[in-house]
């Protein structure tokens, strides 16, 4: 619950202002049901609160008269004049619910709803509307609330002695300050938090800038994106009048609901075209979102002053509500001169085009000499705009900056006291908020008298560490981690039963330097000896050096690629031998060069290998025993090599390896790097030699490859694989050099590397020639079972995959994949039809987990 309640993208850190007097009071319907946080401001400022979910409000200000404005969703907004002394006055409000007008329905001709119209200018100066702001200061105050419904009966008893309960509600306060300098520059200054589960730490909060005239909003796309009349229909409901502006409500209709979409409504200003307010809902992973905003004039520019997520659904057997509440306050807010809103823009699919004029160089001359513009022409005057404030600020020779971000917490942070937050805090707690604050400080004050001062498993030792491991913090950033030996027993024929102890010792010092040792101790029942191996890593951020030796009995495929676990499980269960090994003496060095020039990375490695072939135990037997199946010998069978078996031999190899991203962007936060996942696709080039001057091998493999990884809409996406490449020499080789290739022989498999195939056999096509294989895996937001919304709902996904090899023993190997993802959240099924050439071959399926392993 805890993870969860962090992980949603919806949180913002905020601020906010108090004084020894102003107004409080609650605001109801005429019927007197309360009207969960509606939002009151000082007219034209930016000065304002929220009541709570009860409908209650408090709003500190200065002495001094007023006119403020009380406003909610679907609610006439009303002003009251109030004079403010050097105590709270009550003032109760009544709003009464928006009519609607529909005389003025028809915009421009034809037959097309007018939402249509109204949308395409909207989404022509979205972007317009987030230049308009150059740059603003804003104290900010958000608060999150937690409402446990449903806890699985497991962690039931654990979470209650923290605090975490069933009805009970847990909170989250932030105060920031937050600056904005565009194009894309935020400083935030986090100056209290407070959680009522643990505030011992900051709170991990993060801003997140969501503006919905953003194409998309953390993967949703946006109804003000350019490519919004794909995904949405739009009607158009009528319109009412609100502080002197025309506003019009628009119905967003998904044309497909489900994860990556909004749904609800819409208001857009009329001859602005910018947002008045929204309401819309969406889904992520079976949860739902409701997300609500409320936008105010200020300096003649409509912009957010509060808002408001709710989350609600159950995710692997938690269940509950998650509310999110944020006030902003604009101490400074610069806007763009140039860009002003007395422009006219017509519609091009309804209107008379308007001359181009697209020549011009300056948007903010074209404004001044021009007041309309075609809503096709002004979407592009407004990217070429934002291109010449990029190269004014010295931005141009620097396109892989997506944002620069800087976050300093405040030493005073996490111990400011309840008067203080009393004091600050603009938005009053309901009842069930105050009771979680108590019950929280009960608890602590309970611990403390029974001297049961919690600490972390991350600090001391637990038995029950033995079975799930551990990492243990050590101090002055060092840290100890333990895998349990209980998950890391596995079965092969070779080895028999065979146990593994892991430990890895590292530390942290300067913004980016790690040490770390990691140590392998390995013993085989079956060969009934000891072995294992030794790493050392050193580097930060832009290098790294690798120190690694030591005896494994090791897979022919050094990619790995039969997992432990589905090797055990085929060879007690399905008399199925998988996993082919041989006994590896060995010593590795490797540097490797990261990010250099943000594009390019480089790594050399040379490895000294003593080999022995290795035979499977006499002992072997499986649990039970199949007529149809049977252990196989350790020497896998290969369609080029009669005999795969080799001698004992020695091998010095050099693996030379750069890879290409040139399209690749990246974040600062606080003067550090943080690289994003590449839009356009990366190249690799290997080469690979058997050095035998040093050893008994001698050949040269040169390979090259190109992946990308295409986001084609909400839950849509193309990752693709393409490699090839031939052996330039093979004087001398044995079959552990050959070009072996990821297969799959078992029905169940929990790993997908990109370059996986589902019933390749693992060593028969392995080559000493030439290869080429592509690799394609297509997610769809709507296929055959998605096209039935419910199943969309909870979560299941679709994907056909494309896999192929083509070598000298076989030219044209196709696996066709249908697969079924995020059964029940963690399950995938998938249906493999298998083609040598253009003969099929038969059908085969795989049963794994969603949660990709081995990326």
């Amino acid at each position: 619950m805890r993870l969860l309640f962090l992980s949603i993208f919806f949180i913002f850190n905020v601020v906010s202002i108090s004084y020894p007097g102003g107004i409080k009071g609650r605001v109801t319907t005429k019927n007197g049901e309360p009207l969960p946080y509606a939002g009151i401001a000082v007219k034209g400022t930016s000065n304002g609160t929220m009541a709570n979910e009860e409908g209650e409000y408090e709003f500190s200000l200065p002495s001094g008269n007023y006119e403020i404005v009380f406003q909610y969703l679907g609610f006439k907004s009303i002003f009251r004049t109030v004079t403010v002394g050097t105590g709270f006055t009550e003032l109760n409000i009544t709003l009464e619910e928006q009519a609607l007008n529909l005389q003025e329905a028809t915009i421009g001709k034809g037959k097309e709803d007018p939402a249509y119209t109204i949308m395409r200018r909207a989404i022509a100066k979205s972007r317009f509307h987030q230049l308009q702001i150059r740059g603003y200061t804003a104290k900010v105050y958000s608060r999150s609330t937690a409402l446990p419904t449903k806890i699985p009966y497991l962690v039931e008893r654990r979470l209650k002695k923290e605090g975490i309960q069933e009805g009970k509600a847990i909170l989250n306060e932030s105060v920031a300050e937050i600056k904005y300098r565009r194009p894309n520059t935020y400083s935030q200054h986090v100056i209290s938090t407070r959680n009522s589960l643990d505030n011992s730490i900051p709170s991990p909060n993060e801003y997140i800038l969501a503006s919905l005239y953003s194409p998309e909003i953390a993967g949703t796309v946006s109804p003000l994106s350019p490519k919004a009349f794909a995904y949405y229909k739009f009607e158009y409901e009528g319109y009412f009048e609100d502080q002197g502006q025309i506003v019009n409500k628009i119905k967003v209709i998904p044309k497909a609901y489900g994860e990556g979409v909004f749904k609800g409504s819409l208001f857009i200003l009329e001859d602005r075209w910018s947002i008045h307010s929204y309401d819309l809902q969406t889904t992520t992973s079976g949860l739902n979102i409701s997300a609500r905003q409320i936008f105010s004039p200020i300096q003649n520019v409509w912009i957010p002053v509060n808002q408001q997520f709710r989350i609600n659904g159950s995710y692997l057997g938690f269940g509950g509500e998650f509310k999110y509440l944020v006030s902003l306050t604009y101490e400074k807010l610069d806007i763009d001169p140039g860009l002003r809103e007395d422009i006219v823009i017509s519609d091009h699919k309804k209107e008379q085009p308007v001359e181009d004029k697209t020549r011009q160089k300056n948007l903010e001359n074209m404004i001044r000499d021009q007041k309309e513009f075609s809503t096709k022409n002004f979407r592009k005057l407004t990217k070429e705009y934002e291109k010449e404030q990029k190269r004014e600020q010295k931005m141009a020779g620097n396109d892989r900056l997506v944002r620069a971000d800087s976050i300093v917490i405040d030493s005073m942070a996490n111990k400011r006291d309840t008067t203080y937050w009393q004091t600050l805090r603009p938005i009053p707690l309901t009842k069930s908020e105050v009771s979680g604050y108590l019950l929280q400080d009960s608890i602590k004050i309970v611990k403390e008298e029974e001297g049961k001062k919690s600490r972390p498993d991350s600090s001391n030792f637990k038995l029950s560490h033995l079975i799930t491991g551990n990492t243990y913090a050590l101090g002055n950033r060092n840290s100890f981690y333990f895998k349990s030996p209980l998950l890391a027993i596995s079965y092969n024929t070779v080895e028999g039963n065979a146990i593994n102890l892991l430990t890895t010792w590292q530390k942290k010092w300067d913004k980016s330097y790690v040490l770390s040792v990691t140590p392998l101790i390995r013993y085989s029942f079956g060969r009934k000896r000891v072995y294992g191996n030794l790493e050392t890593n050193i580097g930060n951020e832009k290098w790294n050096l690798m120190l690694s030796g030591g005896e494994m009995a090791s897979q022919l495929n050094p990619n790995n690629p039969v997992q432990p676990l589905p090797n055990s499980m085929a060879a007690r269960f399905f008399d199925r031998n998988f996993m082919k090994l041989y006994q590896k003496q060995y010593a590795t060095a490797e540097y490797t060069l990261r990010n250099i020039g943000d594009i390019l990375s480089v790594s050399a490695r040379l490895d000294y290998e003593h080999r022995k072939e290795l035979s499977n135990q006499e002992s072997a037997r499986p649990i039970f025993f199949w007529s149809k199946f049977g252990f196989t010998p350790n020497r896998p069978v290969n369609k080029e090599l009669a005999d795969t078996g080799f001698p004992e031999h020695n091998a010095l190899l050099l693996d030379l390896t750069a890879t290409l991203r040139p399209w690749r962007r990246y974040l600062i936060r606080n003067g550090e790097k943080r690289y994003l996942r590449s839009k356009g696709p990366s190249f690799g080039i290997n080469y690979k030699s058997g050095l035998e001057f040093a050893g008994d091998v001698d050949y040269a493999l040169l390979q090259g490859s190109i992946r990308q990884d295409m986001n084609l809409g909400p839950r849509s996406s193309l990752e693709y694989f393409v490699s090839g490449g031939s052996f330039l020499s093979t004087k001398k080789m044995y079959f552990p050099d050959y070009r072996h290739f990821m297969g799959n022989e078992f029905f169940f498999q929990y790993t997908y590397p990109p370059d996986q195939f589902r019933m390749l056999q693992y060593y028969r096509y392995s080559t000493s020639s030439w290869f080429f294989q592509v690799h394609a895996v297509w997610n769809l937001q709507r296929f055959a079972l998605t096209r039935i919304e419910p199943l969309r709902l909870i979560g299941i996904s679709e994907t056909l995959q494309l896999h192929y090899l083509k070598v000298p023993t076989i030219r044209n190997y196709t696996e066709v994949v249908y697969g079924i993802d995020n059964i029940v959240r963690v399950i995938r099924l998938e249906a493999v039809a298998q083609f040598h050439g253009s003969h099929f071959k038969g059908m085969g399926f795989r049963l794994g987990t969603s949660i990709k392993f081995g990326r």
